[in-house]
C-alpha cells in the first residue's frame, strides 16, 4: 500500500501543472500579443496547436522521467534531476514537431519566456511539496505501518532507521508473531525463504489480507544499496547501480565534457596556458610542463601532461606549491578530456603505486576504476584532495566513498553542480588529505 503522501504528490503535480501550463500561456501570450483573436486570427490558431502540444509532451515527457512520482526518501536534488530530464526531453520533442511544421511564425521571446517561467515555477513548487510531505510525515502522518518477522544484522538496521527518519513515510509496530493485526499493516519477512518462519509470515500475511516482503540478511558491515535484475525469471541482486553503464548517460557526459572543454580552452587556457608557462619559467622552475603515468577507466595506464611543481629534490618556490595547493597545476589534463582518457568530473586518476597502496587500505577502492577519472571529482568539493604514503587513513576513506557516491549516483546535473563548487573552493577554500 502506497502512504497518503503519495498520491498527494502525484495528484498535486497532475493537477497543478495542468493549470500552470495553460494559465501561464495565456498569461505570457497576452504580456506578449495582447489578443491575438483579434490582432491576427491565423496565428492565434498556430499557438492553440503549440498549446495542445505543450501539454501532450509535458505529460508524455513527465511520465518517462518520473517528475510526478514520489516515493519514501526522495530527496529534492532527485526532483530536481527529474524535472531537468523531463524538461529535456519534452524541448526535444517540441523541436522535432515544431521543425517539422515549420514553426517559424512563434515567437522567440513567447517561448523563451514562457519555458523559463514553466520550469522554474514547476521545480519550486515541487522542491516545497517534497518539504511539506517531508515535515508532515516526520510529525507520524501518513505513515506505512509495517511489522517484522524474525531479525538479523538487516532487520535490525530497517528498524533503526525508520525510528531515527520517519520523515521517510514508515512506522514499525513491532514483531508479527505478537501484534494484534487489527489494523492495515506490511509484512516485512527477516526469514529465509523455504524455511518454517517464512512460510508462516506468509500464510499470516495472506490470511489476513497483508503486502508482504522478504528482507535478505546482508550482514552487519553493509551500508549500501541492492538492485534487482532478472535472468529469464531467476532474480539476481547486484550491489550498485552505475547510471554511466547506459551509453545514453555514457554518450551524454562525453558531449557535455567536449562542448565545455573546448569552450575553456578558446575562451580562457588560449592564454592562460602560456602565462602560466611563463611564469614558471621565470621563477626558475626549468621546464613547465610534467608528464605522468596514470590509471584510467578499469586501471588501464595513460599519460596526464601537469604543470611542473617540483623540481628533483621534491622542492617548489612559492608559485608552484599555489598552484600544488589550488590544483591549477592539473588543468593541462583538459588535453586528456579532449583524447576521451579523462572527464571533466570523476574519482581523480592516482599512479599505480598510489592505487596498491589504497586498495589495500580502503576496501571499494577499486570500485573507481569503473568510470573515467575526472579533472574534478566530488571528493574534491569537499576538500579532500591529495594523498601519497603521508595521508591520513580517515580522510582517505571518506574521499573513496565520495568517489563511489559518485560513480552510483551520477547524473548531468551533479557534474554541473561538482565544477562550479570545485571552482569557488580553488578561489575560496582549498584542502586536502593532510589536513589538520
Amino acid at each position: 500500500m502506497q502512504n497518503q503522501s503519495t498520491n498527494i504528490y502525484r495528484l498535486t503535480t497532475l493537477l497543478f501543472d495542468g493549470l500552470l501550463l495553460m494559465a501561464l500561456f495565456i498569461a505570457v501570450g497576452f504580456w506578449r500579443f495582447e489578443d491575438l483573436r483579434i490582432s491576427n486570427p491565423e496565428y492565434y490558431n498556430y499557438y492553440l496547436q503549440l498549446l495542445v502540444l505543450t501539454v501532450v509532451s509535458w505529460y508524455s515527457a513527465g511520465r518517462w522521467a518520473g517528475f510526478f512520482s514520489y516515493t519514501s526518501g526522495l530527496e529534492q536534488r532527485n526532483v530536481t534531476a527529474n524535472l531537468l530530464r523531463g524538461a529535456v526531453a519534452q524541448l526535444a520533442i517540441l523541436a522535432i514537431v515544431v521543425v517539422g511544421l515549420k514553426g517559424y511564425y512563434y515567437s522567440r521571446v513567447f517561448l523563451v519566456t514562457y519555458f523559463v517561467s514553466l520550469y522554474s515555477i514547476a521545480l519550486l513548487y515541487r522542491l516545497l511539496l517534497v518539504h511539506f510531505l517531508r515535515v508532515q510525515m516526520a510529525k507520524g502522518k501518513w505513515q506505512r505501518r509495517y511489522l517484522l518477522s524474525g531479525q538479523h544484522a538487516t532487520s535490525d538496521a530497517l528498524r533503526s532507521l525508520t525510528e531515527l527518519r520517519p520523515e521517510l513515510g514508515w512506522k514499525y509496530d513491532g514483531p508479527l508473531e505478537d501484534a494484534t493485526l487489527d489494523g492495515v499493516y506490511e509484512v516485512i519477512c527477516a526469514h529465509a525463504p523455504g524455511t518454517e518462519g517464512y512460510d508462516s509470515a506468509n500464510r499470516l500475511a495472506l490470511e489476513y489480507g497483508m503486502r508482504f516482503r522478504f528482507l535478505p540478511d546482508l550482514g552487519p558491515q553493509y551500508a549500501g544499496q541492492m538492485f534487482l535484475e532478472s535472468l529469464e525469471g531467476i532474480p539476481m541482486f547486484s550491489q550498485r547501480q552505475e547510471p554511466l553503464a547506459n551509453w545514453a548517460n555514457a554518450w551524454l557526459k562525453r558531449v557535455f565534457d567536449l562542448v565545455l572543454s573546448l569552450l575553456v580552452m578558446v575562451s580562457l587556457l588560449s592564454w592562460l596556458f602560456p602565462l602560466l608557462g611563463m611564469l614558471l619559467l621565470l621563477s626558475g622552475a626549468g621546464n613547465p610542463w610534467f608528464i605522468q603515468e596514470r590509471e584510467g577507466l578499469q586501471g588501464r595506464p595513460f599519460k596526464v601532461l601537469k604543470f611542473k611543481t617540483m623540481n628533483t629534490a621534491g622542492k617548489s618556490n612559492a608559485l608552484q606549491s599555489w598552484m600544488r595547493k589550488t590544483g591549477v597545476d592539473e588543468i593541462p589534463q583538459l588535453l586528456n578530456v579532449l583524447l576521451g582518457q579523462m572527464s571533466l568530473v570523476g574519482p581523480r586518476p592516482h599512479t599505480s603505486g598510489d592505487g596498491v597502496a589504497y586498495s589495500k587500505l580502503v576496501q571499494s577502492y577499486r570500485v573507481r576504476y569503473w568510470t573515467k577519472p575526472g579533472l574534478t571529482g566530488l571528493a574534491q568539493t569537499r576538500g579532500l584532495r591529495g594523498g601519497g604514503v603521508s595521508a591520513r587513513k580517515e580522510l582517505l576513506e571518506m574521499r573513496i566513498r565520495a568517489d563511489v557516491y559518485y560513480i552510483e549516483n551520477w547524473s548531468l546535473l551533479l557534474d554541473l553542480r561538482i565544477l562550479i563548487e570545485t571552482v569557488l573552493r580553488t578561489l575560496f577554500a582549498p584542502a586536502s588529505l593532510h589536513a589538520k
